[in-house]
């Protein structure tokens, strides 16, 4: 019985050639893949003065842009949107269709006490106010809401949210995921 042999018609050298051709080519697409994950999926970005109470000015977080179009967002995520005119962190108060009513202290979502007593405080006691979240927007609301006097300010569409956060990677020692 007869052997075949296969046997590359390339020289050493057009081989060479070829194998570092193939790595550029892995190295480009490896770049490409972490140029669209880290630019317009999960964007690395810095707080500064952040309206969130788990958050500090200066720290580096990921803020996940892709998300939103997947899942709604939920009341007490903290998203990256731009209130008011600054681009800051913020908590979800209330979903879009909501009526939201603040008395006593208190913040109620469609007639229920919304329980946001392990991130938010501060509410003035003798605040009565209210609003409507209509479809396409969400409340969201600083940690600290004792400065809040209505809440219509903070009633922003979903298009004006840039993301939801999902991890504080600087300070490294504050590592942490926000679910």
């Amino acid at each position: 019985m007869q052997k075949y042999v296969v046997r590359s018609t390339m020289t050493h050298g057009e081989s060479a050639a070829r194998r570092a051709a193939d790595v550029i080519i892995i190295l480009m697409l490896c770049a490409a893949a972490v140029f669209i994950l880290f630019k317009l999926i999960l964007v690395p970005v810095a707080t500064n003065d952040p309206q969130v109470s788990a958050l500090d000015s200066g720290e580096l977080v990921i803020v996940d842009r892709v998300s939103k179009y997947f899942s709604e967002y939920a009341p007490g995520d903290i998203v990256r949107a731009k209130v008011g005119g600054s681009m800051n962190a913020y908590r979800v108060a209330a979903p879009q269709g909501s009526s939201v009513a603040v008395r006593g202290g208190r913040l109620y979502v469609n007639g229920g006490l919304m329980d946001d007593s392990a991130y938010a405080g501060g509410w003035q006691s003798d605040i009565d106010i209210g609003c409507e979240v209509p479809y396409g927007s969400l409340l969201l609301l600083p940690d600290d809401r004792s400065g809040v006097t209505e809440l219509d300010s903070y009633v922003v569409p979903i298009g004006s949210i840039y993301g939801k956060l999902r991890f504080r990677i600087y300070p490294f020692s504050k590592f942490n995921m926000f679910i």
